[in-house]
C-alpha cells in the first residue's frame, strides 16, 4: 500500500498541470484523477518514464451524465 502512495504522489509531483487527485480504494487499487487536457500526457508518462514503464491498460470506463455542465467522466 505505501508503494502505491509513494507512486501516486511521485505521478502527482511530475505532472501537477494534470493530475488532480490521486488515491487508494478499498481494494488497494491507486486511482488518479486528471484533468482531460492530461489524457495523452498522463498515458505517455505512465507507459515511457522511467520509473513507470507501465505495459498495458487494465481498465476504462466513461459516464454520461446529461445533466452536468461537464457531462462526460472517463474511468
Amino acid at each position: 500500500r505505501k508503494a502505491l502512495v509513494d507512486f501516486g504522489q511521485y505521478v502527482s509531483e511530475c505532472l501537477p498541470r494534470f493530475v488532480q487527485h490521486v488515491q487508494i480504494t478499498s481494494t488497494n487499487e491507486l486511482e488518479v484523477l486528471i484533468h482531460p487536457d492530461g489524457v495523452f500526457p498522463v498515458m505517455a508518462f505512465l507507459k515511457d518514464h522511467t520509473n513507470a514503464q507501465f505495459s498495458s491498460l487494465v481498465d476504462i470506463t466513461a459516464i454520461d451524465v446529461p445533466t452536468r455542465v461537464y457531462r462526460f467522466e472517463v474511468q
